[in-house]
């Protein structure tokens, strides 16, 4: 119930005029209390997480906002595609009532994350000094939570909502490796390398913290992702000659690399396990030879056979490669009855394997849920602003937000982050700032 009340208070404050205070309790909530707030506090009534809270919060304030600004809702580029992504969401919507039989309030609980889309006409209503003043407030709670994770490696305790813990051996020392890492972490570490609000020797102290804390987590991919994106980034900066002469030799050694090790790569267990998997009868996979517990501890393997396993749903179910298997939620009743999925994380208590859920890749969870459909259409907004930005990567934002982005989808492979709202929030913000700028500068020349 108190919550509630900080939801009404966020919207008070909008109103008053405190708009970077409403908007800070916004994210507090959809980012789980700034990854310090467990979901077991903010269950009440009808409401389970707290993004829920945000998106009322959210959804007062633009209904507020709507009726005292005309245009509000006029369209840009952007919200042509926005429109069609939304119209086919709807259509999902009721396709999983009326054709898939589900209970609206199964429905809503599973498409509520993409209905935070529609931020982006509160953030392209404000200032651009506040959007940056937002951004700025943002940064230094990530820096925040980036020094309570590293904390963690230290103390060896958990500190932030409890995630995943496991412990790696580097050096002969026992190293813990949380899984735990705060959700706006990895659009900060590039705020702070590349558009740092801080100065002197406090700017670097937090370039330090949020890219350890980025890179604490001792995942490969992310690890790999993160310094090909900062390379990527130095090479774009580049004249055109030395960006021709970087990029050629990449693709020289890139070739060498294939001539010597890609028979062996072909030849490996990987590929014969994903092999199996493709052979469109995954229901068989055990008289396949394929042991789902090494194909577990072989992370990457694990990933792109849980993709192909849930793609042959698709291709199986015509229907559903257009508009998805249904916006069900893994604990409905159907999902044992609709799917019989071999492939994916066993669940502790009952000892089954997750059929929906996972947080080992995006692609799997989007496919199932909207089809290839709705997947290309929620792709198609991540790459325009991926190609927004590039255009835009002489300033300062859009450069950082490019490599943001580059990352995301890097990572994308690896974690079900693409379907957090902050990993399309944040850009949001960004792109309304780059805009706003770009119609001062017209102003001015006129």
């Amino acid at each position: 119930m108190a919550f509630l009340g900080i939801v009404l208070v966020a919207i008070f404050l909008y109103i008053r005029g405190y708009k970077i205070s409403a908007l800070l309790l916004f994210f507090f909530f959809i980012t789980s209390g700034f990854n310090l707030l467990p979901e077991e506090i903010t269950k009440f009534a009808f409401i389970s997480k707290g993004s829920d809270y945000a998106f009322l919060i959210l959804i007062g304030i633009i209904i507020i906002d709507s009726l005292f600004n005309r245009g509000y809702f006029n369209r840009d580029n952007f919200t042509k595609y926005l429109i069609i992504f939304a119209a086919f969401l709807i259509i999902c919507i009721f396709y999983s009532k009326f054709v898939i039989r589900l209970e609206w309030g199964n429905i809503f609980r599973t498409c509520r994350y993409q209905f935070f889309w529609i931020a982006y006409f509160l953030f392209r209503s404000l200032k651009k000094e506040t959007l940056e003043a937002l951004l700025k407030c943002l940064f230094y709670v990530s820096l925040f939570t980036a020094f309570l994770f590293l904390l963690q490696i230290v103390f060896d305790a958990n500190i932030l909502l409890k995630g995943q813990k496991v412990y790696i051996h580097l050096f002969d020392y026992k190293i813990p490796r949380f899984y735990n890492q705060p959700d706006m972490l990895f659009f900060f570490t590039f705020m702070a390398l590349y558009h740092n609000p801080l100065k002197g020797i406090l700017k670097y102290i937090s370039m330090i913290i949020l890219t350890v804390a980025l890179l604490g987590a001792f995942h490969r991919s992310l690890i790999i992702a993160f310094i090909a994106a900062v390379s990527i980034g130095y090479v774009i900066r580049l004249p055109r000659v030395k960006r021709t002469v970087i990029l050629t030799s990449t693709a020289i050694i890139g070739l060498i690399f294939v001539v010597f090790w890609g028979y062996e790569f072909a030849n490996s267990r990987t590929i014969k396990d994903i092999a199996i998997v493709t052979s469109g009868n995954v229901a068989d996979i055990e008289a396949k030879n394929l042991d789902i517990e090494e194909l577990q501890k072989s992370t990457f393997t694990f990933r792109i056979a849980h993709l192909l396993e849930r793609n042959q749903y698709l291709l199986d179910h015509p229907k559903a490669m257009i508009f998805g298997a249904g916006l069900i939620p893994e604990d409905s009743k159907l999902v044992n009855k609709m799917f019989d999925f071999k492939i994916g994380l066993i669940e502790e208590l009952t000892g089954n394997t997750a059929q929906l859920d996972t947080g080992d890749i995006s692609y799997s969870i989007l496919i199932l849920r909207l089809g290839y459909t709705g997947t290309l259409l929620y792709l198609l907004l991540i790459v325009y602003f991926m190609v927004f930005f590039y255009k835009k990567r002489d300033n300062r934002f859009g450069f950082l937000s490019f490599l943001y982005l580059l990352l995301t989808i890097g990572v994308s492979f690896f974690s079900a982050n693409l379907l957090n709202p902050v990993t399309f929030l944040l850009p949001l913000i960004s792109y309304n700032i780059i805009r706003k700028s770009d119609s001062e500068k017209i102003e001015k020349e006129s």
